[in-house]
C-alpha cells in the first residue's frame, strides 16, 4: 500500500507491504524489513532487520501522526492517495453516499450510530488492517442513514460500511 508522508514542506512516497510476520517498507529507493507491534495504548515497538529495537510513542488524529522517539518528536501527515482521491470525488458530487472499505480488515469499533449527524472528517469507525488501526472518516457533512457492519466483523476491500445522506 502506498502513502504520501509530509513533514512540513517535505513530502515523500512510502510503500508498505506485508512480509511474513512483519513489513517491508520502501523509503525512496531503499527497502527496510521491520516488525511493528502495539505494546500499549500509544506505545509501539519497532524492530529493524539489523536487530535494532526501539520503543516509540504514537498519537494520531485524522491523517496527523505525532511520533516521539528518544528525545525528539516529529509530526507527520500520512495520506493514502486512493482515499484522498475518493474524498475528492465525493466532495465534487456534493458529499454523502456509501462509505466503503479501502482495504480488507476487521471493524474494531463503531464511532457513530444510525441517525447521527456527522461533519466532514469526523471519525465513523475504526478498521484494523495489517495490525494497524485506521480511523475511517466522513467524506462530507451529513446524517448516517444506515450502518452495514458491526464491531468485530471482518470486511473485504470495497465492502460497504455505512451510508451518509448529505445535508441539504
Amino acid at each position: 500500500m502506498k502513502f504520501i508522508v509530509r513533514e512540513g514542506s517535505n513530502e515523500r512516497e512510502v510503500e508498505v507491504l506485508r512480509h511474513g510476520s512483519g513489513y517491508r517498507v520502501r523509503l525512496g529507493d531503499r527497502w527496510l524489513d521491520a516488525d511493528f507491534v502495539n505494546i500499549g495504548a500509544s506505545v509501539r515497538s519497532l524492530r529493524l532487520e539489523d536487530g535494532t529495537q526501539v520503543a516509540l510513542l504514537h498519537h494520531s488524529s485524522g491523517t496527523t501522526h505525532e511520533i516521539s522517539l528518544g528525545h525528539g518528536t516529529v509530526q507527520l501527515d500520512v495520506v493514502d492517495p486512493l482515499a484522498a482521491r475518493r474524498r475528492g470525488r465525493s466532495d465534487d458530487m456534493g458529499g454523502g453516499g456509501v462509505v466503503k472499505a479501502l482495504m480488507p480488515g476487521r471493524v474494531v469499533r463503531l464511532l457513530v450510530e444510525q441517525g447521527a449527524s456527522v461533519r466532514k472528517g469526523a471519525g465513523l469507525l475504526i478498521l484494523e488492517a495489517m495490525k494497524m488501526e485506521n480511523e475511517i472518516q466522513a467524506p462530507a457533512d451529513g446524517v448516517v442513514d444506515e450502518v452495514f457492519v458491526t464491531a468485530g466483523q471482518t470486511v473485504e476491500s470495497g465492502a460497504e460500511l455505512l451510508h451518509i445522506s448529505a445535508n441539504a
